[in-house]
């Protein structure tokens, strides 16, 4: 009779401590045993292939500005659409201003377009800048990826001046 006893509370305890393992499996990360879940990386390039840190946008060398390049930004894993803006460094209240924004689509890609114009003399109709920009990209969070900001870059409008045909 103590044999059957004693099995049992062994076979009691085993049942616990089965339970008590399963328990703690449900509940720890599932990163902590295996692989670290990837997090979630931003790179850019001009859609044109020129280079990245300083570019110059000449009003003569474009008749339209949407024939100007755009700054193809690129998150990886693509998992979920992302919210990318491309920042403006406003050098007279020292605050980056919003200044153009979109999704990355299925592939992680996004086109941001950079505005070579300014608001004219007086509040007049806007005219092509003649002066550096400095921008920067965002990537705003979602789910458990973190929001990211590049590294800040700078692109020189130049205009035609006036007389100049």
């Amino acid at each position: 009779m103590a044999v059957k006893a004693k099995n049992r509370t062994i076979s009691r305890a085993a049942t616990a401590l089965t339970l008590i393992v399963g328990l703690v499996a449900s509940i720890a990360p599932a990163n902590a045993l295996g692989t670290p879940k990837t997090q979630a990386a931003v790179s850019w390039a001009w859609q044109d292939g020129a280079d990245r840190a300083h570019r110059d946008f000449a009003e003569e060398d474009y008749d339209m500005i949407t024939d100007m390049p755009m700054v193809r930004v690129q998150v990886t894993p693509p998992s979920v659409s992302r919210r990318v803006i491309l920042d403006e460094f406003d050098e007279l209240s020292g605050e980056w201003v919003l200044s153009y924004s979109g999704r990355t689509d299925s592939a992680g890609v996004a086109l941001l377009a950079v505005n070579p114009l300014c608001m004219g003399d007086f509040g007049t109709a806007p005219v092509w800048c003649d002066h550096d920009v400095t921008y920067r990209i965002r990537v705003l969070r979602s789910g458990t990826q973190k929001n990211m900001t590049s590294r800040t870059f700078t692109v020189s409008y130049l205009s035609a001046g006036e007389g100049t045909f």
